[in-house]
Formats: structure tokens, sequence, C-alpha cells
């Protein structure tokens, strides 16, 4: 009788040893769940937060406060425009505006909206696979105003980029207006070549405007 009721109490012990063990286990495994599952989550944004710094653009102290400018008289402006010997490597075109104007290098001392229609430091050129040609230009009266008149365009409008002796065709895709805060973020699909053109919002002091065209 001793020796079964022994045997009774050692299987009691190991059935309360099993509860306790498994009891730890849950306890433990409650935290450890959340812990892999912040851990996991955490892993998740940054791959998002990476996707979304490969697929758009920031263009930092651009100064979009001087897109926008009057002159009373643009005849001096463009009498000096005539002097000046610009060495164009390429030209944007936009028939429904007609806009035609050339573009320098981006380390030509002209590269700047108050000579040309200016190309971003963070902007690819045309020629590169999958790039974003970044241009931008006064907007207002003013005879160095090359995009006053982008406003007009509408989504499905075409422009060209002739660069190296070659044509880049491109049809507008989106239209968006952002603050003036001294910064641009610009939203593009990285899947495919585009142009964006970048001045002020029309008749707005406090916004500025983005075109992006996606390669024909």
């Amino acid at each position: 009788m001793q020796k079964k009721n022994k045997n009774i109490k050692s299987q009691l012990s190991k059935v309360g040893f099993f509860f306790l063990i498994v009891g730890i286990l849950v306890f433990i495994s409650t935290p450890l769940r959340k812990i892999k599952g912040e851990v996991f989550e955490e892993m998740r944004l940054a791959i998002f937060q990476q996707n979304i710094n490969e697929e758009n653009t920031t263009i930092n102290d651009i100064n979009t406060d001087n897109l926008q400018v009057t002159v009373e008289s643009n005849k001096e402006a463009e009498e000096n425009d005539k002097k000046t010997n610009y060495s164009y490597i390429g030209e944007l075109s936009i028939p429904k505006i007609k806009l035609k104007r050339g573009f320098v290098s981006k380390n030509s001392k002209y590269n700047n909206i108050q000579y040309n229609i200016a190309i971003a430091k963070e902007a690819s050129y045309p020629d590169k696979e999958r790039g974003n040609f970044i241009l931008m230009a006064h907007s207002g009266n003013a005879y160095i105003s090359f995009f006053d008149k982008l406003y007009r365009l509408e989504i499905g409008d075409e422009a060209t980029v002739s660069y190296k002796a070659k044509k880049y065709k491109y049809k507008l895709t989106k239209v968006y207006n952002q603050p003036k805060t001294g910064q641009v973020a610009i939203y593009r699909n990285p899947n495919v070549k585009t142009l964006t053109l970048i001045t002020c919002t029309h008749n707005d002091d406090y916004n500025q405007t983005i075109y992006i065209f996606e390669e024909i």
C-alpha cells in the first residue's frame, strides 16, 4: 500500500511539475510574442521607409520664394541674355505652351534660375535609365519666367527633351502642389524615366507646383 501511495505521489509530482513548466512557458511566451511582434513591426517599417526613400526625392534649399518674379521692364534683361554666350547641352520643348528653351550643364555658373531653366543638383540627366531629370524655372511676367505658362498644361500633354543628339519624349501624368518651405518632395514611379518641372503655383504666393512627366 505504501509503495502504491509513493507511486501516486510521484505521478502527481510529475504532473505538477509538467503544469508548472507549461505555466512558466506561457508566462514567458506572451511577452516574447509581443517583443517578436514589435521587432517584426520595426523591420517592416524600416523596409517601407527604405522603399519610400528610393521612390521619392526631396530637394532641399531650393529657395522657392525666388521662383516667381515680376519685372517692370524685360527689355534690358532680354538684351543681356542675348549677349551671354550660353553653352547649351540640351533643350526642353513643350509645344502646347510654345516653350522651347535650352539648358546648360549642372556645373555651369549659368545653371541658375536667374539666367535659365535650371537643373536641380539632385537630378539625373535624361539618358540615365529610370532617372529623374528635374528642372526649375521662374513663373511670373519677367523675361526669365520660362515656366509662367505651365499651369495651362493638362494630364496627357507632352514634352520633349533633346540631349546628346537624342530626343526623349514624355507625357504629363501627375500635377500637385506643395507649400513653400524650402523643400520639394517629388513623388514618382521609380521604375520609369521621368521629367519633373518645378515652379511657383499660378496666382499663389504660398505654394509651388510639381509637374511629373513619364517617358513615352
